[in-house]
C-alpha cells in the first residue's frame, strides 16, 4: 500500500500527549505526507493551530490510514467510523493495556518510519460483528462492532428472558443478565471477563457467551462467523443493546436483533516483528512466575 493522506486521531487529555501527536505530525509532514489531524472538541486549541484539523469522518473518502494514538477505546471509536472504507489503521497505545494499540509511544516514531517510508508491515484483517434491530417487521436501527455486540438488562435491573436461533434453527431459551456476541477481536475484552474463550484474530468464528445466565448449564459457545443469529426477547423488561460500549439503545419487547459478520474487514497494520501470542503473554501476565 502506498501512504499520502494520513490521519491521526487523539486523545489530547495532557499536555504531553499533545505534544507526541504534534511531534507526530511533524515527523509526517518531514516525509511529505498531507496530514489531517481529527482533534475532538479541540480544534481552536493553540498548539494545533498549524495542522489541518476536523473530524474523521469528513475525509474518509482520500484517506489512505488512520493513526490512532491512545487506547483500545479511541481505536474502537475510529474503526466504527473508517468500516467499510477500506482505510487501513495503525494503534500507538499511550501506556495502558491496548490489545490492538500495540506500538509503544516511545517507540512511535521509528516504527512509523519502518511502515510507512520503508513499506515494512504485516496487514492483519479483523472481523466485524453487525447487528440489524426489527421492530414491527422494519429495520429500527443498525449499527457494526469491532469487538462486541453486548444485549444486557438495563434500569430496573431484572434478568432478561429470550430465545436464540442460528441460521433459523433453535438453539436455547435462556434467562440472565444478558448475552455477549464476541468477534476474535472482543474475545480478550468483556467477553473474557464474562467467561468466554480468547479466540485467535484469524479463526473465523464468533463466540456466544452468556451474562450471569440463571441455568450453570448454560456455557459459552464458538459458532462460525458465516451464520446468522436471532435474539428474541420473550419476556417484557428493560433491555439495551450495546456495540462496542460506545453506543447504546433500548429494547422493546418482541424486538428481533439479526446478527451476522460484516461484509467489510477492518485492516488493521502491525510492525513486521508483531507476534499475537507474544501480546496475549505480556497483556494478560502470563509469563509471570508465582514465587
Amino acid at each position: 500500500m502506498q501512504f499520502k493522506n494520513i490521519a491521526i486521531v487523539g486523545k489530547y487529555q495532557s499536555d504531553n500527549l499533545t505534544m507526541q501527536i504534534l511531534e507526530l505530525v511533524k515527523f509526517l509532514h518531514k516525509i511529505d505526507m498531507n496530514v489531517y489531524v481529527d482533534c475532538g472538541d479541540l480544534c481552536n486549541y493553540e498548539k494545533l493551530h498549524n495542522c489541518q484539523t476536523g473530524k474523521l469522518a469528513g475525509w474518509l473518502e482520500i484517506l489512505d490510514l488512520v493513526i490512532v494514538v491512545g487506547g483500545d477505546g479511541t481505536l474502537l471509536s475510529a474503526a466504527r467510523q473508517i468500516a467499510g472504507h477500506n482505510i487501513p489503521i495503525i494503534g500507538v497505545n499511550q501506556g495502558r493495556l491496548g490489545f490492538m494499540t500495540d506500538i509503544s509511544i516511545s517507540n512511535m516514531l521509528p516504527v512509523l518510519e519502518q511502515i510507512i517510508k520503508s513499506n515494512e508491515y504485516n496487514v492483519e484483517e479483523r472481523t466485524l460483528i453487525n447487528g440489524v434491530v426489527i421492530r414491527d417487521n422494519k429495520v429500527f436501527h443498525s449499527a457494526l462492532a469491532l469487538n462486541d455486540i453486548v444485549i444486557a438488562r438495563g434500569a430496573i435491573g431484572n434478568m432478561i428472558e429470550f430465545d436464540l436461533s442460528i441460521d433459523g434453527q433453535f438453539v436455547l431459551s435462556q434467562k440472565s443478565d444478558g448475552v455477549i456476541f464476541a468477534t476474535p477481536t472482543g474475545s480478550t475484552a468483556y467477553s473474557l471477563a464474562a467467561g468466554g474463550p480468547i479466540l485467535h484474530p484469524g479463526s473465523g468464528v464468533f463466540a456466544i457467551v452468556p451474562i450471569c445466565p440463571q441455568s450453570m448449564t448454560n456455557r459459552p459457545i464458538v459458532v462460525s462467523d458465516n451464520v446468522n443469529i436471532e435474539f428474541s426477547q420473550i419476556r417484557e423488561n428493560a433491555t439495551q443493546l450495546h456495540f462496542d460500549g460506545q453506543e447504546c439503545i433500548d429494547l422493546n419487547f418482541q424486538d428481533k436483533v439479526l446478527l451476522s459478520k460484516h461484509l467489510a474487514t477492518l485492516k488493521l497494520i502491525h510492525p513486521k516483528d508483531y507476534n499475537y501470542y507474544y501480546t496475549l503473554r505480556r497483556k494478560l501476565d502470563w509469563s509471570k512466575r508465582v514465587s
